[in-house]
């Protein structure tokens, strides 16, 4: 009885031991491969936080990507919406810097036509505004053509597009192009008729302009030291008309209808000789070279330029900005006073004649401040 109930004992106690042996043999299959993935999954871990970032400006670096399955839709319409915004903030850059950096003509330093940098000049300089007369296409305004018309009244019953019709019949239509150009640089002078010139010694450099402005009556004979001798381009209007040189353009400034009829006039039949003076009936001149400021230019620079100071603006102020839209660069010369403050021409030996300042037609005060403002914008280059 008792050996029985040992054998009880042992079997019981071997299947115990056989039941945790097969327990522990169930864990091992089940928990090591779990075991592994764990690992595997650290040490990935691991190696992702030990890789070393290229040392790039993070604003170059592009955004990392996640797996397709692993970005919900609302995220990823977040970093198109991201990239789209990267991409307008990447274009506005480069738009400003083109605005910044534009290139209009061929000068190695600047450009009249480019407005950055002074605020003053870019709201009173329009470069669409046409500074030349055209046998078509001129799209005058209609307030500025009748402030024009009531100038200096003609009288004669004539309109503006007959009188140029017929004008276009003797003279050629203009060769100018005043678009700007990148590779091309026009320096300009503009000759005035002030008795500082007198001891200058500009002539040499007046010269070295590829364009050379003179006005009126400009004499270069006996003065060419300090004023030149070369002339391309020769503003006047019946009143002051002189001869001008083979080769060279005549630039008319007309201030009344009548001094278009003048002009057409003088280069055909002569049969015109008064005005409200006695003018010339005929100018020598090349017909083909001949050019005509368009009467809307005047109001342009009454308006935006000598601010309605004056009457009208003068020929001189009219001749400055007329280079500032033809050329790139403008030198200006004989403008102003004496050195003893007297206002007179160059060649004349009355030194208190001053008939400009005496006309009361033109402020000749606020012209001189407005061709100063343009020097210290430095968008011309002022010799006195």
């Amino acid at each position: 009885m008792l050996v029985r109930r040992k054998l009880y004992v042992v079997v019981a106690v071997a299947v115990v031991l056989l039941l945790m042996l097969a327990s522990q043999s169930i864990q091992r299959r089940h928990i090591l491969p779990l075991s592994i993935a764990q690992l595997q999954s650290k040490s990935t871990a691991s190696s992702r936080d030990t890789v070393v970032e290229p040392t790039v400006a993070p604003a170059v670096l592009s955004h990392p990507r996640l797996p397709p399955s692993t970005i919900s839709p609302e995220a990823d319409v977040e970093e198109e919406e991201e990239e789209e915004e990267d991409n307008e903030e990447e274009n506005k850059e480069d738009r400003v810097v083109s605005f910044q950096n534009p290139k209009s003509c061929g000068c190695s330093d600047s450009c009249i036509s480019d407005l950055q940098g002074s605020v003053w000049f870019s709201d009173r300089y329009i470069s669409s505004q046409q500074p030349i007369l055209h046998a078509k296409n001129n799209k005058f305004d209609p307030d500025a053509l009748a402030w024009w018309l009531s100038l200096q009244r003609s009288g004669n019953g004539q309109t503006l597009e007959k009188v140029m019709a017929k004008m276009f019949q003797v003279i050629s239509p203009p060769p100018v192009d005043p678009t700007p150009v990148n590779k091309r640089c026009r320096k300009c002078a503009v000759v005035g008729n002030s008795g500082n010139l007198r001891g200058s010694g500009h002539g040499n450099l007046i010269n070295s302009h590829s364009f050379i402005i003179r006005m009126n009556k400009a004499v270069t004979r006996g003065f060419e030291k300090d004023v030149g001798n070369r002339t391309t381009h020769h503003f006047l209007y019946p009143e002051s008309a002189v001869d001008v040189e083979h080769g060279v353009n005549l630039v008319l400034l007309p201030f009344k209808l009548m001094d278009l009829e003048w002009l057409t006039s003088a280069l055909s039949t002569g049969h015109i000789k008064m005005t409200y003076m006695r003018v010339k009936d005929r100018v020598g001149a090349d017909r083909d070279k001949v050019l005509v400021v368009n009467p809307v230019f005047f109001k342009y620079v009454h308006d935006h330029w000598t601010e309605h100071h004056g009457r009208y603006p003068s020929t001189g102020m009219l001749a400055i900005i007329f280079a500032l839209h033809t050329c790139d660069q403008v030198s200006v010369f004989g403008y102003g006073a004496d050195k003893l403050g007297n206002w007179h021409h160059y060649w004349e030996e009355n030194r208190f004649a001053g008939a400009f300042r005496k006309t009361g037609v033109h402020s000749a005060d606020f012209e001189t401040e407005v061709i100063h403002r343009l020097d210290k914008e430095g968008k011309i280059k002022l010799y006195l």
